[in-house]
């Protein structure tokens, strides 16, 4: 049995992240001390072209934002009562995932696999996480 579940999920994507609290919800229905640790990443900014057009402490401000919009999204999703934790994560998705996976002694990470453009191998963060997590990873599509 699961208790401590690591979600991936995507801001941008409302519906998928949905989904994917619910599937959590479904696995732990029946584990009361489940504790739901809900991660988004973001990824820095730094040493694209685009940064130099963009303010100084950009990425602190969508840091900010994005921690806003994780709590409002586990508030509208999840049960009340349910043990959330929400993580913002600044860096690249494969490093962050895996980091907090071994730090939070996590027992499942849940996430949705990223296809690759318009193939169907997975996408190369997708891999790399996979790949490199000493941790059970349920990989939904």
């Amino acid at each position: 049995m699961y208790k401590k579940i690591l979600i991936v999920i995507d801001l941008s994507d409302m519906k998928k992240a949905q989904e994917i609290v619910k599937i959590a919800q479904d696995m732990t229905a029946h584990n009361p001390s489940a504790v739901y640790r809900v991660v988004t990443v973001i990824e820095p900014f730094d040493g694209s072209f685009i940064s130099s057009f963009l303010p100084q402490g950009f990425d602190k401000s969508v840091i900010a934002e994005a921690n806003k919009m994780l709590h409002e999204f586990t508030k509208a999703n999840f049960d009340e009562g349910a043990k959330v934790q929400h993580i913002v994560a600044h860096g690249s998705p494969h490093e962050e995932i895996n980091r907090i996976a071994h730090d939070k002694s996590i027992d499942l990470i849940l996430m949705f696999a990223k296809k690759k453009g318009g193939s169907k191998g997975l996408d190369p963060s997708t891999v790399k996480i996979a790949r490199d997590c000493e941790k059970p990873i349920l990989l939904l599509r």
